[in-house]
């Protein structure tokens, strides 16, 4: 019998800010080649334990949208493991979904659970996670990637593999509406060391970002809203990542 993995379970820190993210191991997959990506759990690229996989639900959109669900395997204390192999050439877009609902008691303390759990809670919200990476089938490809249409993404327009110097061609969606004046966390680890900085979106919701150096590329995006779902919550929160390699 396979032992269960032993790993720091940090999945509720995500209300303290924590995120989800996906990273390939290469540049690039190949057609007919299984693929290997990791999901892992953290804040801005600084990994920080790992979330359950129960309720993570992940899905692989091939060129011309069709979409194709992955099973989320166990992989280390420090990552969870995606595999999938693209049939045709081209870009393909990986998502891992993270749904959940936490409520704040009057104390102040965070709880898992809805507000028909917790009906005096002080707040009750539902979230999503989205960690997006693109992921070209082949070399040298250059075109726009699938969008993933999820409720918030991190949407890319034309794409490639992109080297130091580029501008990546991005905009922030909200249920296919461009986000204006939205705050972008974008962190990396490169030759120059672990960064971070931020970004605001632009007129319809235009990311241009300069990626400055080779290495990982981390972006984070949120978005909350003040409504509820049926009683069960009184706020949403929405989150979007999106992660890539930058070459020399």
């Amino acid at each position: 019998m396979k032992n269960k993995l032993s790993f720091r379970d940090t999945t509720d820190l995500m209300v303290y800010g924590h995120e989800a993210w996906l990273e390939m191991g290469a540049s690039h997959g190949h057609t007919g080649e299984e693929t290997m990506i990791y999901l892992k759990y953290g804040h801005n690229m600084k990994i920080d334990g790992l979330a359950r996989r129960e309720g993570f639900e992940a899905v692989a959109i091939h060129p011309g949208d069709f979409r194709e669900e992955i099973a989320i395997e166990e992989g280390t204390p420090e990552y969870h493991l995606l595999k999938f192999t693209p049939p045709l050439e081209g870009f393909y877009c990986v998502v891992a979904i993270q749904p959940g609902n936490y409520v704040i008691d009057k104390e102040g303390k965070y709880h898992r659970g809805t507000r028909q759990d917790y009906p005096e809670a002080v707040k009750a919200v539902f979230y999503q996670q989205f960690a997006q990476i693109i992921v070209p089938a082949g070399h040298d490809l250059e075109k726009k990637p699938p969008a993933t249409r999820m409720p918030l993404e991190i949407r890319a327009g034309h794409w490639k593999q992109h080297r130091a110097g580029d501008v990546l061609d991005l905009t922030v969606m909200y249920r296919n509406e461009p986000l204006d004046g939205i705050v972008v966390d974008i962190a990396s680890d490169g030759p120059g060391g672990y960064k971070q900085r931020q970004e605001m979106t632009g007129s319809g919701g235009a990311l241009n970002i300069t990626v400055p150096e080779p290495g990982r590329y981390l972006l984070v995006a949120r978005h909350r809203l003040p409504m509820g779902d049926d009683g069960l919550s009184d706020e949403m929160s929405f989150t979007a990542t999106l992660s890539l390699m930058v070459t020399r």
